[in-house]
């Protein structure tokens, strides 16, 4: 039986706790060092001789050690760290060379880019984890036999009408037995959800796709699928 590979942020989470050599890591991810930081400097860097490469390898080991897994992805995390300590060391060599108000423009330019870098990397790691968000509801659709499509074209225009199958799918998913049935027989227990909720057979069977779908969002604890939140 063929071993998963680990992503690369459970590979990070094994170096922080010694399961995975760190060393090895960074020796990897050289490249990808490399890369950041040549951009950052607007030159080519060399191994042994720029120290931007040598800040840029501690910065990611900085990245390592503090990524929060929970959110992101670590190479967007870890390109962060480095151009931000990149500007550290500009900034520093700027006092080095001239002092007064140059000096305190460039550390207000500083402080702004810090900033405006902060706020990049959030929108950026927003973006990915929107886009895996729902390639993997598609995945996970595509089991039930569900089309994006399909889903798009099922999801009421009525904002009644979907609280009431929003109503539904949270009855469901809060419920093990209805939500060990549905995912059982493949099917919504209709019976069992008129007990919950006084809703007409017919409208439910019309709402089939758009709840179940609601359902399996809500398993899935997804932050981004939005499926038509509800009004009330």
């Amino acid at each position: 039986m063929a071993l998963k590979r680990k992503s690369l942020e459970e590979r990070v989470a094994g170096a922080r706790n010694g399961s995975e050599d760190i060393n090895r890591l960074i020796s990897e991810f050289k490249p990808f060092i490399a890369s950041v930081a040549q951009k950052r400097a607007g030159r080519y860097l060399q191994y042994g001789s720029d120290d931007e490469l040598s800040i840029s390898l501690m910065a990611f080991k900085e990245a390592v050690d503090s990524f929060d897994g929970s959110r992101g992805r670590f190479l967007s995390f870890a390109k962060m760290v480095i151009s931000m300590r990149l500007i550290d060391y500009y900034r520093r060599e700027a006092r080095g060379r001239g002092a007064g108000a140059e000096a305190v423009d460039e550390e207000a330019a500083g402080e702004l880019w810090d900033r405006k870098s902060m706020e990049q990397f959030r929108m950026e790691t927003q973006d990915e984890d929107r886009k895996l968000e729902v390639i993997e509801y598609m995945r996970i659709l595509a089991k039930w036999g569900i089309r994006m499509k399909d889903l798009i074209k099922a999801s009421p225009q009525n904002a009644e009408l979907r609280n009431v199958y929003q109503k539904v799918a949270g009855v469901i998913a809060g419920d093990k037995v209805l939500l060990g049935e549905m995912i059982k027989s493949r099917k919504l227990p209709l019976k069992k959800i008129m007990k919950y909720i006084p809703v007409h057979r017919k409208k439910l069977e019309r709402g089939r796709i758009y709840i179940i779908a609601m359902v399996l969002a809500i398993g899935a604890g997804f932050s981004y699928i939005n499926l038509g939140r509800s009004d009330s």
